[in-house]
């Protein structure tokens, strides 16, 4: 009896939906299944204000309203009065650039109606309601939230507005207007005004340039994942997670937030390019606080877009207890609620030429911007031959029976034999760098002079430097002011480590024994190397490598040395800048490219992209751009994870070689707190040093102070770099010959080619 009940139920319901399935077909009614409103931030709504204005127009603006408003010898500037739109024509090709999706392919979008007043509207912002006791973010853009404008001005090259969101109560003020090649936009923080609730971030004008994915089109978006990477346009509706969302220099890790395994942006530079026609774009102002939001079609639209999203506020951990021993998850989600970050937020779009608007042109571009705007200058070489980058590892500790172990790993006199040795088998032309010489070798962050004894004290280091002089090399010690777990130069955590907005100190693994290292308030360790520059300049040192400095950027919150974050960058700029005009010479590593005025050398600069399934195709953006700034190697050759391939993409790449060796084997160091290489025993990379070394010198030695002018696929697996003066490396990565009319290029080799012939 049971069974019959429970069949004859499940029939009931089944009839039920069958009549409602029936009803629906016969009333017309219309079923949409509509794509997610938003995949940006899964904590954020999409808000539809109930306050809005009825009837808002989700249509692209019409061209035929906009009037001139400023024009120069390479572009004209047009702007809608009733939206803020603008349109840009570049008069040296005829392309037109504009602040809204191209309206050629609007009555395609399928997007639902939410969505298409995100795409026509000139900016989007988030926004947290502080009234409530639980805060979710939750977006919304001039049209939804019945949005106007008001005080509409002409300025020299342009116009400026306020843009009023009545429903969330923000007042936006924003000026736009060209210059020579770009047009620029800037949101001014001072004219900023809340009232009911508090601005998260502000996307302004996010879908310039966005572009319909159409048959047969040459088009892609540039972002700068990694060494940079392209995102090719696809007619592709199943890429409902492939979104791009990056902070500009890495996350700052003062405010809590999900990590990745992507590699960190470097550079403030995205862009896009449709068949000849091509845009760059770079953040000129408030980059600290910028992330880099892309997305293919497929995703929230059919369009293909590349935004700034400029932040003011950030979510952070706030603790229910003083208790530092307790997990950090012991906490609620809140924001900075009595500031606005930073100060006016300005990017810049550089209209290409018709023959330069690929990633190289966008490369080129911006290192143009480097020297004009940022006074990097290009680098003056006086050996023919390219320097070999060689590394010393002095010492370290281990765990040991009651206290640490001292790991004595290459003295001072061992490093002068090396530098000697290499010198013999006609290595003349190296930069030395020597690390771990403090007291508690190299993980012993904060500590510096004197020198260590057991490696040979300040005497032996002064004997190795004066050697080094007699051959013109110049030597750099390694010095990590930005993390100090030994109370170096009277650092106390209580009151000199960066501090978060929860009043917690910052700290960063950075050790292998699970240390969480104290991070150093960037005005501390202003301090800190200001009192040691004459001590450097007393040995004879020809810079400091500084490691951190100018890698990662934090705010900081402590009372007595604290900083914003745009200020921090100030303060880590004005370290370099000091040590460079001390002592002549700063060494990088992983550097990001703010960094680039005072920096002579960087190691391991940023060579790949992230290996996710969003990008296409990686690219040397950043070296096309520093190449002929500043020296640069990708890993230590002796570190390497595939030989080969990494050797054949630091020729590609215009890398130089860099080693790091010591005199005792790795098996010495393999529990010590801060090394991790495969192997640095000098005598086993001696002669495949040398080798090597020779074989890059071949390929870059006449390049090395020559810019990159182009860039390219000749065929799968084979890559052509061409610098200005007209010297073609051409690598091939695959396991056959390549090919093509005179040109064969070995397996798994590379070829040079000057003045048409090849050597």
């Amino acid at each position: 009896m049971i069974r019959i009940n429970k069949q004859g139920k499940i029939t009931a319901v089944v009839t039920i939906l069958l009549l409602v399935a029936v009803y629906l077909v016969v009333a017309n009614v219309k079923i949409e299944f509509k794509a997610p409103e938003n995949r940006v931030a899964l904590p954020a709504a999409v808000q539809g204000s109930t306050a809005s204005v009825k009837n808002v127009d989700s249509q692209i603006p019409k061209e035929n309203d906009f009037k001139k408003v400023a024009e120069t010898e390479a572009l004209r500037l047009k702007m809608d009065e009733n939206t803020g739109h603008f349109t840009v024509e570049d008069k040296r090709n005829g392309n037109v650039y504009r602040s809204f999706p191209n309206p050629e392919s609007w009555a395609k979008e399928k997007i639902s109606e939410t969505w298409k007043k995100h795409l026509v509207s000139p900016l989007m912002v988030q926004y947290v309601d502080f009234s409530k006791n639980i805060l979710q973010a939750k977006e919304t853009n001039l049209a939804a939230d019945g949005g106007r404008i008001k005080e509409v001005q002409m300025i020299p090259g342009g116009f400026s507005l306020v843009y009023e969101l009545p429903a969330t109560g923000f007042t936006i003020p924003i000026q736009v207007k060209i210059e020579n090649d770009y047009v620029e936009t800037k949101i001014i923080r001072e004219g900023i005004k809340e009232a009911n609730m508090g601005l998260v971030w502000v996307r302004l004008f996010p879908f310039f340039g966005a572009e319909y994915t159409a048959a047969g089109q040459d088009g892609y978006m540039f972002i700068p994942d990694g060494a940079g990477a392209l995102v090719r346009f696809k007619d592709n509706q199943l890429n409902v997670n492939k979104i791009y969302d990056e902070a500009v220099y890495g996350q700052d890790h003062t405010f809590a937030g999900l990590s990745n395994n992507r590699n960190k942006i470097v550079m403030p530079v995205f862009g896009m390019k449709t068949g000849s026609k091509g845009f760059v774009a770079i953040v000129h102002d408030g980059d600290e606080y910028t992330n880099i939001v892309a997305a293919p079609a497929g995703v929230l639209s059919d369009y293909n877009w590349v935004t700034a999203q400029m932040n003011f506020r950030s979510s952070f951990l706030q603790f229910t207890t003083r208790n530092t021993n307790v997990p950090d998850s012991w906490g609620f989600i809140d924001y900075n609620r009595d500031e606005l970050f930073g100060s006016d937020r300005v990017v810049r779009y550089y209209m290409l030429e018709s023959q330069k608007s690929d990633y190289v042109g966008m490369a080129q571009t911006y290192r143009q911007y480097l020297m004009k705007e940022k006074g990097v200058k290009p680098v003056t070489v006086s050996n023919p031959n390219i320097p070999m980058h060689v590394n010393f590892i002095g010492a370290d500790q281990e765990d040991g029976l009651v206290t640490s172990r001292y790991l004595n790993l290459t003295t001072t006199d061992d490093a002068i034999q090396m530098v000697n040795s290499l010198h013999d088998k006609g290595i003349t032309n190296m930069s030395l760098t020597f690390k771990g010489w403090q007291k508690g070798g190299i993980s012993a962050f904060g500590n510096t002079f004197p020198v260590d004894s057991r490696i040979g004290g300040d005497k032996g280091m002064k004997a190795f430097i004066d050697n080094a002089h007699n051959y013109g090399l110049p030597v750099y010690l390694e010095a990590e002011y930005a993390l100090n777990n030994t109370g170096g130069a009277g650092f106390d955590e209580k009151y000199h480590a960066i501090v978060n907005l929860a009043g917690r100190n910052q700290k960063v693994s950075a050790l292998y024994n699970r240390e969480r290292t104290p991070a150093v308030s960037y005005k501390f360790a202003e301090e800190m190397v200001k009192k040691d520059l004459n001590q450097y300049k007393a040995m004879g040192v020809d810079g400091i490598a500084v490691n951190i400095l100018g890698q990662k950027l934090f705010s900081d919150y402590n009372s007595g040395f604290g900083s914003t974050r745009d200020e921090a960058r100030d303060v880590q700029e004005r370290i370099l800048k000091t040590i460079k005009e001390s002592l002549g010479g700063v060494e990088g590593k992983y550097s990001n490219l703010y960094a680039l005025p005072h920096m002579n050398y960087i190691q391991t600069l940023v060579y790949d992209h992230s290996y996710d399934l969003f990008t296409d195709e990686a690219v040397p953006f950043v070296q096309i751009a520093t190449h002929g700034l500043v020296s640069y190697s990708s890993e230590f050759v002796n570190n390497r994870q595939e030989d080969v391939h990494d050797f054949l993409r630091d020729i590609e790449y215009g890398a130089e070689p860099s080693f790091i060796f010591t005199r005792e084997e790795s098996k010495k160091y393999v529990n010590s707190f801060g090394i991790r290489y495969y192997n640095t025993y000098y005598p086993y990379w001696e002669t495949f040093a040398v080798e090597q070394y020779k074989r890059y010198n071949e390929a870059l030695g006449d390049v090395q102070d020559q810019f990159i002018a182009d860039h390219k696929t000749l065929a799968l697996g084979v890559k052509e770099t061409t610098y200005e003066n007209g010297t073609r490396v051409i690598v091939n990565y695959n396991l056959e010959p390549y090919r093509s009319g005179d040109l064969a290029v070995p397996a798994q080799n590379f070829v040079v080619i000057r003045g048409g012939a090849s050597r």
